[in-house]
């Protein structure tokens, strides 16, 4: 009987369930195999229970695995402490808790290094890695992830190197270099094909997919994505079937068959209720919204919307709930129901903010916890050695005391333990010494690690404001003055310290030329951007002698295109530039503009014309064609105002509903302001922004250019 005992334990830890009682589940099992086994027993069981239960309850699986490290500790089996160390750790990995996780996979490793345990060393690796690909850590994810392929490549297990391969293409995938992580992918599906690991080619036929979706191969994805889907339902993986259904849908959508994807984002949905997946219902939710938002059905796709911000709510998923808000809110204005929108986005800024604020204290209170952790688990240990000293403190003085009684031979084996005793007490007192200095050490090296953060947190933000003071350099500010006087005004209000707005101009005899242009983004990104437009424009001008506004956008467009390598096929850059570009003659008043995207406004007897611009922007993009842009001539009389701009004025927040400024609005307050000089229209459009905006953050980069003939 106890060698079918422990022969049907081999068999449950090494996950054959067909070998289990019908009437019972395995974990039933296990549990009662706990009664009836020896402490050695135990720890093995325990600690196959922490890995039944790390997915679907993380506390129950770290108890578990607590119970099995205490047991190993008693027995002094250093391998098995490491093994419920690592299986602690994945609890904590599990529940999101990386600085906990990372602390006991520091522990098991010492273990198995202390053992040569190559096969816990990959495990604790492995999980690292893991760690490390979902903070973004690309560099460490791939250092630990290729240790623990190196050492189950030394092990020859294929399945250990199938799931690192897995994991190597997963870095490369969050860094999308798609071919290599499709090489990695391809090497794991092979070996799983070898083994017959279908579970393992259901999850490389996913990725796979993953890889053709972001490229834009559809079919292919699809093609991928069913034969996942396939061995998934024939192996009854619920929640892989979930998922994968979801997938399929994200491809649908991509192809505009809305209906279709409808259709698998609700049996992803349904499955995910069945499971109980709550953030899984989440994701399914908001898909559905989308697909009835794309298909104009808005009163439905608010209805789904709004539902997933309802429950994401109640399990506190602050990400989903505000994509739902903000979904919610732009789905309202299609519906033209301006209240409700501005309600929604309301909720949505507010949550918006309270997450930015938590992201911002994380990284400050994980590494406060790693260092409590690391300090707790020395005191206790410290407190531990107290006690033991305590204790041989007592035992001491009643062996002194009997030893009157027992005689002259017991008191030398009294003295004798005395001595002994007070080696062990002076060399605990040296250990402890050297723990508590070693506290104080590593307390050191964090305050100067905070130091250098902030260091270096100085050194970026003096980069940036020396950058600009090199990006006001190349403005015409100066030159613009001279050239117009009272007759013209610039009202430029950079978001940050650098700016993805510029504007430019240029005099040539009696022709000149002025723009007004917004990079893609602002801050630093758009500053760069601003340095490639204004170079480009000089370059037209200067260099190539072009002077109508249509041919000089053609020539920025094709440099920017050469400038930024957008004709490559590896090329990720889809930066551009939205533009008013305006010639104009001094002599004839005849006035040329061109335009990607931001109009022309002249103001004529109290009257706005519009002058449209073309409806896409400077800078072409892998598969786009190169457009040519359109040019337009209009005879200005005398006293005419022409203004140009960017939309970082139209679109900022504000007012007493916290709505967008909008054009409608600043055509009216520029016709408002017409008759006053142009210094006095500057001033007004100044404050008018500065009141709107109130206490709300300015939300982009400002530039408005105004101009009397």
């Amino acid at each position: 009987m106890r060698i079918r005992k422990i022969v049907f334990l081999l068999l449950l830890l090494l996950g054959q369930s067909k070998f289990i009682s019908a009437q019972k589940t395995e974990i039933d099992s296990l549990v009662q195999l706990l009664n009836t086994s020896s402490e050695t027993e135990k720890i093995d069981i325990l600690n196959a229970l922490s890995q039944k239960y790390v997915d679907k309850i993380p506390d129950k699986a770290i108890a578990y695995a607590k119970q099995a490290r205490t047991i190993s500790e008693n027995q002094k089996a250093d391998i098995k402490i490491g093994n419920s160390c690592l299986n602690i750790a994945r609890g904590y990995y599990s529940k999101s808790d990386n600085t906990n996780a990372l602390a006991f996979l520091n522990l098991a490793q010492n273990y198995f290094l202390k053992q040569n345990d190559k096969t816990g060393l990959a495990e604790v690796f492995n999980v690292i890695g893991n760690i490390q690909t979902d903070i973004s850590n690309s560099n460490a994810a791939l250092d630990y992830n290729l240790k623990a392929l190196k050492i189950r490549e030394e092990l020859n297990d294929s399945m250990a190197i199938a799931s690192s391969l897995i994991n190597l293409g997963k870095v490369y995938y969050n860094l999308k270099d798609y071919k290599k992580a499709n090489e990695y992918y391809t090497q794991s599906l092979i070996i799983r094909e070898k083994i017959n690991d279908e579970a393992g080619i259901a999850a490389c036929y996913n990725n796979i997919a993953n890889v053709y979706g972001d490229q834009g191969e559809n079919q292919k994805a699809l093609d991928f994505f069913q034969k996942s889907l396939s061995l998934k339902e024939k192996l009854g993986n619920k929640k892989g079937i979930a998922y994968t259904l979801n997938n399929i849908g994200s491809i649908y959508t991509a192809l505009d068959n809305h209906t279709k994807a409808r259709e698998y984002y609700l049996k992803s949905y349904e499955i995910k209720k069945e499971i109980n997946d709550a953030r899984g219902i989440l994701s399914s939710l908001t898909n559905i919204g989308a697909s009835y938002y794309y298909a104009d059905d808005l009163n439905n796709a608010v209805k789904y919307f709004l539902l997933s911000s309802a429950q994401a709510s109640e399990i506190g998923a602050k990400d989903i709930e505000l994509s739902g808000y903000q979904n919610a809110a732009e789905t309202y204005m299609q519906l033209k129901d301006f209240k409700k929108a501005a309600e929604y986005f309301s909720k949505s800024l507010s949550l918006k903010d309270s997450i930015l604020s938590i992201e911002s204290t994380k990284a400050l209170h994980e590494m406060q916890a790693k260092f409590n952790f690391e300090k707790q688990e020395k005191e206790i240990k410290i407190l531990k050695q107290e006690t033991e000293i305590q204790a041989l403190d007592v035992a001491r003085t009643k062996l002194i005391k009997n030893g009157f009684i027992i005689g002259f031979i017991l008191i030398l084996i009294i003295a004798f333990i005395i001595y002994n005793r007070y080696q062990i007490k002076q060399k605990a007192n040296k250990k402890l010494e050297f723990q508590k200095q070693e506290i104080t050490r590593q307390h050191n090296a964090l305050n100067v690690a905070y130091g250098q953060i902030e260091a270096k947190n100085k050194d970026i933000t003096d980069s940036i404001k020396y950058a600009k003071r090199l990006q006001e350099a190349i403005l015409p500010t100066a030159e613009f003055e001279r050239t117009f006087s009272n007759n013209g005004f610039i009202l430029y209000k950079p978001k940050d310290i650098v700016s993805g707005d510029f504007y430019w101009m240029w005099k040539k005899n009696n022709l000149i030329f002025v723009a007004a242009v917004d990079c893609t983004g602002h801050g630093v990104p758009g500053a760069f951007m601003s340095i490639v437009g204004h170079n480009l424009l000089n370059q037209a001008v200067k260099e190539h002698n072009l002077t109508t506004p249509s041919l000089i956008l053609d020539e920025v467009n094709k440099g920017i295109t050469q400038t930024l390598r957008q004709y490559e096929e590896e090329s990720t850059v889809k930066d551009g530039m939205d533009i008013s570009l305006c010639c104009l003659n001094t002599d004839t008043l005849e006035l040329q503009y061109a335009g990607a995207f931001n109009p022309l406004w002249i103001i004529r007897n109290n009257s706005i014309q519009e002058i449209t611009a073309d409806k896409f922007p400077v800078g072409t993009f892998i598969g786009v064609k190169l457009n040519l842009f359109k040019n337009n001539t209009i005879q200005l009389n005398k006293g005419d105002q022409f203004y140009m701009f960017t939309d970082g004025y139209a679109d900022q927040f504000g007012g007493p509903k916290g709505k967008k400024f909008k054009y409608k609005q600043l055509q009216e307050l520029l016709l408002k302001n017409a008759n006053i000089p142009l210094d006095k229209q500057k001033t007004e459009l100044d404050l008018a922004f500065t009141s709107w905006t109130g206490q709300l953050e300015q939300i982009d980069d400002v530039l408005i250019i105004g101009i009397k003939a």
